[in-house]
């Protein structure tokens, strides 16, 4: 059976994207869509103003989600982008964006995660029982964005907000120590979105973590999706433990109907 073959037996959403690039054209994303025969896409917004946007950036990147989202339809799951070191607008935009069906809250690398403007915007977040991505990265050589969190950063803030769902991305990118950093904190589930995607950390997510922490994301359009998918089928486990990877823990974590 070939790799399009085998992933059309399961419901797959991704988990993690952003609508940059050529997924700023809503043709292309819609084809996009039906191609990857995708369930749904979670848009992390297109990070318009770097590390430390204005406001004005965000509300921007947060205005092109919604319109994607209006242009598309459903399978569009957006998110809210904020930098909570404008906290007035950070908490501004959870309120408007949260009553225009936005269903989640994103942080890039605008603060860390132990900062008290991150707590104060995680709290907004999750009254509204949002969960909340962090973007981690844990950097063994080159420069890092000066507040960007690493993993334990997350630790810190799930730690803190024990009834709170949380998302770290990219495994913390050194998959090794991300997924220890986290592995304590049961509500903390991770995605391994990017164009890493080394052999073996999948695995040692579920051997952390177990099946239910495990989100598909692949950070389309900025890394491939087949050898994301790829990943998640080559793993020896039963179906319905890919099942709950590919789609299953992000429709319970953002309470979406199953079609069947």
């Amino acid at each position: 059976m070939g790799l399009i073959d085998e992933l059309a037996r399961y419901r797959v959403i991704d988990a993690h994207a952003h609508n940059w690039s050529h997924f700023a054209d809503t043709d292309y994303l819609r084809a996009c869509l039906d191609r990857f025969s995708l369930r749904g896409i979670v848009v992390l917004s297109n990070l318009t103003g770097g590390f430390d946007p204005s406001p004005e950036e965000v509300s921007k990147s947060n205005e092109d989600t919604a319109r994607l989202r209006d242009a598309v339809g459903e399978r569009i799951l957006p998110f809210c982008y904020v930098n909570a070191a404008h906290t007035e607008h950070a908490l501004a935009e959870v309120e408007r964006w949260g009553d225009a069906g936005f269903c989640a809250l994103k942080f890039w690398v605008s603060q860390r995660g132990t900062d008290e403007r991150t707590c104060e915007v995680t709290e907004a977040a999750l009254a509204r029982g949002w969960p909340v991505l962090y973007h981690a990265y844990y950097r063994t050589h080159g420069e890092a964005p000066p507040n960007e969190a690493p993993p334990l950063d997350i630790a810190q803030l799930a730690e803190r907000y024990p009834s709170g769902q949380f998302i770290m991305a990219h495994f913390g990118a050194q998959f090794e120590h991300g997924l220890r950093a986290i592995e304590h904190c049961a509500n903390v589930a991770v995605d391994y979105a990017g164009s890493i995607n080394e052999k073996g950390a999948y695995e040692m997510a579920l051997d952390l973590l177990g099946s239910e922490r495990i989100l598909f994301g692949t950070d389309l359009p900025g890394a491939d999706y087949f050898v994301n998918a790829g990943r998640v089928l080559e793993l020896e486990v039963d179906d319905a433990v890919k099942q709950q990877v590919f789609s299953g823990n992000i429709e319970r974590i953002l309470g979406l109907e199953v079609d069947g």
